[in-house]
């Protein structure tokens, strides 16, 4: 009993030490901010006319660097064997690998023997098909690899929530700016820009789990799971020359970005900080990066990776500190300090990309999750019935109008903005608030150095301008995925996410695919508003589907109809065709406008 009186006293006292210390520390530091183009440091600026194309050579070793080609965001590296080239991460698109291999054609005719994705973002994968054929990855002919979840990481980002994601980049990276106005010098973060094309995505024919090292045309290399920047990351080292090709483990010259906008799976800090370390612990002496140029010499490198992993670490931690001091998700974005002067490393830390205050906004979610802890906000008023009332409360529409055109020639757009939210909120053709919204958000947005946010501002006055065509921009996201590189089982599985529950409601069917030119069969079972999926043709099916996997990519991609290829014999039912049809018809297919700003 004393010695637990003892304890207890004693974990008190240091509590209370902990405590006083704390207090002694909780000064008022200077509060992170959105940084203006007046901010970008003059050498930032002499840094990034270095960028584009290439070859950019790694001293003393087999291996080079081709930058923003196109005009574009990616890198891509090339690593010379005895007899062939391997490529790591294929750029964004068919286009821009296209134009890739024409510039390393310049250099080299050897055959490519091997391609690499550090990851599965689009732009690291989408471009694959101009280095290698579906034909030749499929028979092994070329060795492609990957992590081994790259597939369905892949597939969660590019296709179960692409259609909002899609939307949402093209926002995020300026895509829909006009370059002689709105959009005149803009540049992603990451030094070029977003250019859509046709994805050409090749599945990976040799997965990796943790670690594996391996021999490929003469080249030794160390493959090995990072799992930062995103889950699916791999890193590749080169030990006969000191070389680290790390992804996007090193973002580019920019802050990282730990949370994205266009929205992704949440960006675990703690394993990107792991990740960074696992690359140190090989000591390069020179690093080649997925975004930005190399950089060489052993102390250099290790400079460049302990900033990077500090700062990251920096953010995380002060972050959950004021957590635990009860803030809540945004007034946590309002309390977080400035990233220290130590910590910056022009242009490697600067805010071009990544923020500190929208990430830490993702590891309140992350650790605490939405719910802020006020009851009040498990159920709230819905957003258009609180926009009614409150404007009311204001003393109606024009005098909202009038309070946010006044407080926007006082040189207060973000209020502007706020304002005229609410008023879009309750009327979505209220032009004159629109527009006086556009304003604000464009006059904001000039002013932004961040080019993620730089491009919601911008974007998003073009939206409420009525410049932008949700419906349009869907429908070429749709036209340019690239289906031929996906198994029929992962093509099959986005079915689920179509599925309409009162078009669902009370059925229960069994049907078959069968795509014989692959010679591939399945089952889908709807039932309980839901579909099962499963390989091979079961007994009971109500009805079977029998079609050409090509001629499904097709309709898939909306460049044929179901009904049209049914007419011509190209799509067959065997069993109940009302059955099948009924199955069909329970599928939401429509595409509608998707406001951003505007709502």
């Amino acid at each position: 009993m004393a010695t637990a009186s003892v304890r207890t006293i004693i974990h008190g006292l240091m509590a209370g030490a902990c405590l006083v210390a704390l207090a002694a520390c909780d000064e008022k530091p200077t509060k992170a901010r959105v940084l203006k183009p007046a901010d970008l440091p003059a050498e930032a600026v002499e840094f990034f006319k270095d960028h584009g194309n290439g070859p950019f050579l790694v001293e003393d070793a087999p291996v080079w660097q081709y930058m923003n080609v196109n005009g574009g965001i990616p890198n891509t590296i090339v690593i010379e064997g005895d007899t062939g080239l391997i490529i790591v991460d294929t750029t964004l698109s068919r286009t821009d690998g296209d134009a890739t291999l024409e510039l390393i054609r310049q250099k080299s005719d050897k055959p490519i023997v091997g391609v690499i994705y550090t990851h599965h973002h689009i732009d690291h994968t989408g471009g694959a098909g101009a280095f290698v054929s579906r034909e030749d990855a499929a028979s092994g002919k070329v060795m492609v690899i990957s992590a081994d979840d790259l597939p369905e990481e892949l597939l969660d980002e590019n296709a179960v929530t692409g259609p909002i994601m899609g939307l949402r980049a093209a926002y995020m990276y300026g895509v829909l700016l006009d370059p002689e106005t709105d959009g005149k010098g803009y540049k992603v973060g990451l030094g070029g820009n977003i250019i859509p094309g046709p994805s050409a995505f090749i599945e990976p024919n040799h997965l990796i789990g943790d670690r594996e090292d391996l021999t490929l045309d003469g080249v030794r290399m160390h493959i090995f799971r990072t799992g930062g920047e995103a889950a699916s990351h791999i890193a590749v080292y080169l030990p006969d020359y000191g070389v680290m090709l790390s992804g996007d483990e090193i973002q580019g010259p920019t802050f990282p970005n730990l949370h994205s906008l266009r929205g992704t799976k949440p960006r675990d800090a703690q394993k990107w900080i792991n990740a960074i370390d696992r690359m140190r612990a090989y000591h390069p002496r020179v690093l080649v990066p997925s975004h930005g140029p190399i950089v060489s010499g052993e102390a250099e490198v290790e400079k460049l990776l302990v900033t990077y992993r500090d700062a990251i670490q920096w953010t995380h931690d002060q972050a959950v500190r004021l957590i635990n001091k009860g803030y809540t998700q945004e007034e946590l974005a309002e309390a977080m300090p400035a990233l220290p002067e130590h910590l910056t490393m022009i242009p490697w830390t600067l805010e071009l990309y990544g923020t500190v205050k929208h990430s830490v906004r993702s590891f309140y979610t992350s650790y605490i999750s939405w719910f802020d802890g006020d009851a009040a906000t498990l159920d709230p008023t819905p957003r258009v019935e609180a926009a009614r009332r409150t404007v009311a409360l204001m003393g109606g529409r024009d005098k909202v109008f009038a309070e946010a055109k006044r407080v926007f020639d006082g040189g207060d757009p973000q209020w502007s903005a706020e304002l005229t939210t609410l008023l879009v909120r309750i009327n979505r053709e209220d032009r004159e608030a629109r527009h006086l919204k556009a304003e604000a958000l464009r006059q904001i947005g000039e002013n932004t150095l961040n080019t993620n946010w730089r491009g919601f501002y911008l974007v998003g006055a073009r939206e409420l301008d009525g410049l932008v065509d949700s419906v349009a921009l869907l429908e070429a996201g749709r036209a340019r995925f690239n289906t031929d590189g996906l198994p029929s089982r992962r093509l099959l599985e986005l079915m689920r996410y179509r599925l309409s529950p009162e078009a669902a409601a009370d059925k229960h069917v069994k049907v078959g695919y069968v795509f014989p030119d692959r010679d591939e069969q399945f089952t889908i079972e709807l039932r309980n508003q839901i579909l099962d999926i499963r390989t091979g043709l079961e007994d009971g099916l109500n009805a079977t589907l029998t079609v050409d996997r090509s001629t499904y990519d097709q309709i898939v991609k909306g460049e044929t109809g179901f009904v049209e290829e049914l007419a011509s014999g190209n799509v067959a039912i065997d069993g109940s065709k009302l059955d099948m049809l009924a199955f069909l018809k329970c599928f939401d297919t429509s595409m509608v406008a998707i406001p951003i700003a505007a709502r």
